[in-house]
């Protein structure tokens, strides 16, 4: 597996490629383009990535987590990031806030990435914070054996959820669930 730092430098390596201000200036006027530059993002960062990488799940799944952080603060979706709620679980993403997880979950996402098979062993630990499965969305490499909750995968069977549509199904969530979070204009 490849060093976290390394993979963020290829990440970002390919958004100053870009252009960091073309992609929040397109995502921002059309929510439905980052669409696009996820895909586009990925799959450059992907080649590059196996050629160093021995276990590409590993490395994909945190390639995930690194661009979603960049995606939810370049669309300033409301999020809380690594939320440490036992010695041995942190929640990677709860969408809008903690303080609505504890108090309205059903208007609450908790997202999950799924790396490995310990992961994949705290998943039933979310239930506990999120009653509501379909609101616990996990992200993997390729498609996972469960069924129970809203997943998304970079190698997606028939289905189940592209990762890179993930940033429009938040928007959609947040819109139907009439959040109102404070979100700075650019």
């Amino acid at each position: 597996m490849l060093a976290e730092e390394k993979i963020r430098q290829i990440l970002y390596s390919e958004i100053e490629d870009i252009g960091k201000e073309k992609i929040q200036a397109k995502i921002t006027s059309n929510i439905e383009s980052s669409q696009q530059y996820i895909h586009k993002i990925m799959n450059e960062c992907i080649t590059k990535l196996t050629y160093e990488s021995s276990d590409d799940d590993i490395t994909i799944a945190t390639l995930c987590e690194i661009l979603l952080h960049f995606m939810l603060t370049i669309c300033t979706l409301p999020s809380e990031r690594k939320i440490r709620v036992t010695n041995d679980l942190t929640i990677d993403v709860i969408i809008p806030s903690l303080q609505s997880l504890k108090t309205k979950p059903d208007r609450s996402i908790i997202i999950q990435i799924i790396k490995d098979k310990i992961d994949l062993n705290r998943i039933l630990q979310l239930e506990f914070f999120q009653p509501n499965q379909e609101n616990i969305w996990l992200i993997s490499a390729k498609p996972l054996l469960t069924t129970k909750y809203t997943t998304y995968c970079v190698f997606p069977d028939a289905g189940l959820h592209n990762y890179s549509n993930i940033i429009i199904h938040i928007e959609n969530f947040l819109k139907e669930t009439g959040d109102k979070s404070f979100r700075f204009i650019h």
